[in-house]
Formats: structure tokens, C-alpha cells, sequence
């Protein structure tokens, strides 16, 4: 199993300080912050009918730039923080050039926002991306950036994998501003063999958390030996770190039914697997945002996920068991159902903000959409 831009691909089986290319003056806490988004946006929020969602009135809110490397936006991940008493918005995402084909063309660039709408890109994208001769020359995918209070520092994780050698694995860098990055001299610090011990055969990673024991990453996986016998679906498995470069994986999946070769084909949203998800804590509970799919589509030696929707699982034991909503898929699709490519959450005070990619008809191209899900609430 190998990686891909979005759509995953598997082989075989407002901005705070004028002009963000400036040296900041000021510290990054990490701490959250809190803030009604409809008091700093220039358009309001529109509750979705039977859920505790609301969507951003004017989506999509990133949806590319003018960087000639950047036309086509692929994974995207979040950070919002609190700065001089206001609301700082970060966002590391992939691009590609426009009408780009093949490989190799991925690089990461960086945003930052007053109020998680408006985006101004920063003067040294791209920040980092695929290179020639380096495990993960081909595709870079999946990243998703996390704050170490620690150190200070910014840890990102992604995914990578060079398609002649049909290697893939996962990397971390880090970074003391979030614009300077320093990849791991260790990278990538897991591999198809790494899975592979632990009998899994490696889709992607999907998210990663600061703990108090280090992180804790969320990777798709299938079972290797349900793989001989005909399993196809990446579920999710966890793997946990206190150094980022040694991690411990957990071979055993979370919200998966047991493979059974003569039993009927697992159903639902997500029967096929996750693409991407984002874990995050409010008072007490843990909620993962996941986008499953439900095909695959093959092109020659490559496998597509496909039919792609947001969902959400729900954890109050700290993520040893997980509930699925009943209200799965949600339904936050901006066109037709099936297009979204990815997801990232964050608490900001009592609300949880979601960030989908998604496919908009009138750009013809993937877009990020604003959203926020109110835990404390009934349905709208």
C-alpha cells in the first residue's frame, strides 16, 4: 500500500501583523482561544437542518492562489491560537501546479487569517514538498501540523511515497514559527515494513495529537492477513510516540467489524475506510471528524478512494471505544455527495471548527469550506 494526493490514492491492493513575511514580535502560546466566529467574519453561519452544524455562508474561504506552484489545493491542516488578545489563524496546505500531471509537483505552503476566512499566503512558499531522490519524492500527502508545548516547536506529520520502488511512510519535521521547517533526520520514521511487523498493510495517515506521553498519530490500515483473504477496507489504527521518530503501533482497529470472509461486505459510510480524520477534546469527550469512502476506483496499477463523506465518532473513555453518530454521513457537502477530500478540526471556546475540503461545481477544483459543530447544543 502506498499514498497519494487527494484523492487518496493506494497502490494494488485580516491578518494580525502587516505582512506576514516578517519576523514576528510576539510569542506563540499555543493556548486556546475563544471566539464567536459570526462576531469577526464578513458573512454569517447558517445552521444545518438536523444537525449541530453551521455552515459558513460565503464558502468557499481558501480555495487556492495566485502561487503558480499552489493552483490546486490538496490536504490542508489548522492551527488557531490566541495573539495579542485576538484570534490567529494558521493553515499548511499542499498544492500543485496548475495543470500539473504526474508526480513529484506536491510542495507545502503557509496561510495565516485574523478570522479563519481570509487567508494571505506567506512570502517564502513553498515551505517545503517533494524532492527528487528522497523517500517521498512523488507524493506528499495527508500533512497535519500540531503545537508542542514542550519544546515550542510546531510538529507536522505526513505521508509520502515513491511510486517506481512502491515504497510509502510516514515523516515528521518541526518547526519554531510554523514557516521554518526541519524534517526529521530519521524520516520516515515509519515504513511499509514497520506496518508490516505489525501485520498491517499501510493505507495513509490520518491525524495526530499532542498527549501528555507524547502523540498519539491515527493511521489507515488493513489487516495483512484479511488482506490475502480479500480484505480491502482502511481502517483506522493507532500508533503512539514520545520522541516523534520510535512509535509503538497498536494492531488492533478502532471502529472496524471483524473481517469475515464468508459473512456479507461491511456496509455504511465509511465500508471501504477513512481518507483523513481530526481528533479533538472538548470537556471531556473525544470527537473524531472522518471522512470514509465507500469505492475504489482503479486506474491501471493505481486504486482511488472514492465516494468520500464527513463523519463523526464520539469517544468518552479517552478513545478506547468509539461510537458512531447516528446522523452519519453529515451533511456538509457543498455539491454533490461523495466529493470531499479532507478534514481538520479544533475546539475554539465552546464550538468545534471544521475546515472540509470539498468539491465546488462553479470552480470546477477543491476548495476548503468553513463549518462549526456546537457540542452543548440539540440539533438544529
Amino acid at each position: 500500500m502506498s499514498m497519494a494526493l487527494v484523492p487518496r490514492l493506494t497502490f494494488a491492493s485580516a491578518v494580525l501583523a502587516a505582512g506576514v513575511s516578517c519576523t514576528p514580535e510576539y510569542d506563540i502560546t499555543g493556548e486556546p482561544v475563544n471566539v464567536d466566529p459570526g462576531q469577526v467574519t464578513e458573512c454569517g453561519f447558517t445552521p444545518v437542518t438536523g444537525t449541530k452544524i453551521s455552515e459558513y455562508d460565503c464558502n468557499p474561504v481558501f480555495s487556492g492562489t495566485d502561487e503558480e506552484w499552489g493552483y490546486n489545493v490538496g490536504g490542508v491542516g489548522f492551527h488557531v491560537t490566541e495573539v495579542l488578545g485576538h484570534p490567529f489563524y494558521q493553515m499548511w496546505y499542499t498544492g500543485t501546479p496548475q495543470n500539473a500531471s504526474g508526480y513529484g509537483n506536491i510542495k507545502v505552503g503557509y496561510a495565516v487569517s485574523g478570522d479563519g476566512t481570509n487567508w494571505s499566503s506567506h512570502d517564502a512558499n513553498p515551505l517545503l514538498g517533494t524532492e527528487p531522490g528522497q523517500w517521498d519524492q512523488d507524493v506528499m500527502q495527508g500533512q497535519v501540523v500540531v503545537w508542542d508545548p514542550s519544546f515550542k516547536q510546531y510538529v507536522m506529520m505526513w505521508g509520502g511515497f515513491t511510486v517506481a520502488a512502491g515504497n510509502s511512510g510516514v515523516g515528521v519535521a518541526t518547526s519554531p514559527d510554523g514557516v521554518e521547517w526541519t524534517k526529521n533526520p530519521a524520516n520516515p520514521v515509519i515504513t511499509s515494513d514497520d506496518a508490516m511487523a505489525s501485520n498491517l498493510s499501510m493505507c495513509w495517515p490520518l491525524t495526530m495529537n499532542r498527549t501528555s506521553g507524547g502523540f498519539t498519530a491515527y493511521i489507515a490500515a488493513i489487516d495483512a492477513i484479511d488482506m490475502m483473504l480479500g480484505a480491502d477496507s482502511c481502517n483506522i489504527y493507532t500508533m503512539s510516540s514520545i520522541d516523534l521518530v520510535n512509535w509503538t503501533i497498536n494492531p488492533s482497529p478502532i471502529m472496524s467489524e471483524p473481517f469475515d470472509i464468508f459473512g456479507p461486505p461491511p456496509t455504511g459510510p465509511d465500508s471501504k475506510g477513512v481518507t483523513s480524520a481530526a481528533v479533538v477534546e472538548y470537556e471531556g469527550t473525544l470527537y473524531m471528524f472522518y471522512t470514509g469512502f465507500t469505492e475504489w476506483t482503479v486506474s491501471g496499477s493505481v486504486r482511488s478512494a472514492t465516494n468520500i463523506t464527513v463523519n463523526l465518532a464520539t469517544s468518552f473513555d479517552g478513545g478506547f471505544t468509539w461510537v458512531k453518530d447516528p446522523g452519519n454521513p453529515l451533511p456538509i457537502n457543498l455539491t454533490s455527495q461523495g466529493q470531499v477530500s479532507s478534514i481538520a478540526a479544533q475546539v475554539v471556546g465552546s464550538r468545534i471548527h471544521l475546515w472540509v475540503g470539498d468539491e465546488y461545481a462553479d470552480l470546477d477544483a477543491q476548495a476548503i469550506g468553513y463549518f462549526y459543530y456546537e457540542p452543548d447544543i440539540a440539533d438544529h
